[in-house]
């Protein structure tokens, strides 16, 4: 999962390891990026560069939607196929997309239904792209209370 975002990654880190405390993970302190949760699920994040993943294309319609150019991608983790740990990363992106004006991807296993894209687009702001969406924080809040909610790892 990856949130989008116009900040630059200094002004975006402290925000997310506000998230992620937030959320109740916990900092591993040998390397900042790796965090747990309290039952032990690992987690992590990298920031990096907006093309240095997403597709030019899909970066533009963003840029298009938001009206400014997007300064950092941010990645967020959980290192085991575990789907209960999941919603924990979609809270994060949640709460980091509305303090940093940001975009979270989302990818689904195929093509979203028109009934779900126009629900989301209802809640805020939605743009499909393919198999996945750029959703703005009330967005992906509506995704997060949706019964078909689900995060692809």
């Amino acid at each position: 999962m990856s949130v989008l975002t116009p900040y630059p990654a200094e002004r975006v880190e402290p925000i997310l390891v506000e998230e992620m405390s937030a959320e109740g993970l916990i900092r591993y302190e040998p390397d900042p990026t790796d965090w747990h949760s309290p039952d032990g699920l690992p987690y992590g994040y990298h920031l990096q560069s907006p093309d240095a993943e997403t597709d030019p294309e899909e970066l533009r319609l963003v840029e298009r939607a938001s009206g400014r150019p997007m300064r950092c991608d941010i990645g967020l983790h959980i290192f085991v196929s575990n789907l209960a740990g999941r919603p924990a990363l979609a809270r994060v992106a949640q709460r980091v997309a509305r303090r940093t004006e940001g975009w979270v991807f989302v990818e689904f296993h195929g093509p979203p239904a028109a009934e779900l894209l126009h629900r989301l687009a209802a809640a805020g702001r939605c743009i499909p792209f393919g198999d996945a969406v750029y959703l703005d924080e009330a967005a992906m809040a509506a995704w997060i209370a949706h019964p078909d909610f689900h995060v692809i790892k």
